[in-house]
């Protein structure tokens, strides 16, 4: 009795040890390569641009996190899902939206930087949009974005979105530039006659009549 009752420990005991050596196993299979979490990564940029491109709002907002934070394009901070809603639909939707049409690219710069056990991803790169404005205005613009993105469920969501343009070198200061340029050629020769015809008229009101 005591010796089957010793064998019955022992093939318990050595039951659990394969278990627990299986289990590392396991999880390993379980946890993503980071291959894997790069190309899933790509997909949701993929995806995001595509949304933005064909103006499927529905889309886009599948990708972001619920408590999101964007920094547009003309500086404006939009918080949360309903912020990203109320922003959509002033800039891109109705007869009083700023943006016709508009397309967008997207580039990184290099592979997503992964933090905490591969679940937060933090990444940059650039970006060309082309817009053409409600006021008449069709202009492109290079970029620069900064993106946060987390794992949850197995799925990744931007968490964070924040784009930027150069302020000194870009086609609105060049088309501004052009319009000082011209301002300068065509009113100055004007201010000047301007203010020989004014002189003339002073001339002759002073002179005495005869």
């Amino acid at each position: 009795m005591a010796i089957k009752t010793l064998m019955k420990s022992s093939a318990a005991i050595a039951l659990s040890g394969i278990f627990l050596l299986l289990q590392p196993l396991n999880v390993a299979a379980q946890q993503p390569s980071v291959e894997q979490l790069h190309n899933e990564l790509r997909a949701v940029k993929d995806r995001a641009v595509k949304a933005v491109n064909s103006r499927d709002e529905a889309a886009l907002l599948k990708e972001l996190l619920p408590d999101v934070l964007f920094t547009a394009m003309n500086n404006e901070r939009v918080r949360g899902i309903d912020g990203i809603k109320a922003y959509y639909q002033k800039m891109m939707v109705g007869g009083a939206r700023i943006i016709k049409e508009m397309s967008i690219s997207a580039e990184a710069d290099d592979l997503t930087t992964l933090y905490n056990g591969g679940n937060t991803g933090v990444v940059t790169g650039t970006s060309n949009a082309d817009f053409k404005l409600m006021a008449g205005l069709d202009f492109s613009v290079p970029l620069r974005w900064t993106a946060t993105l987390i794992r949850a469920d197995n799925s990744w969501k931007i968490a964070g979105l924040h784009f930027s343009a150069d302020i000194f070198d870009n086609p609105l200061m060049s088309a501004s530039g052009r319009l000082s340029r011209w301002i300068a050629i065509v009113g100055i020769p004007l201010a000047f006659l301007l203010g020989f015809w004014l002189a003339r008229r002073r001339f002759k009101a002073a002179a005495p009549q005869t």
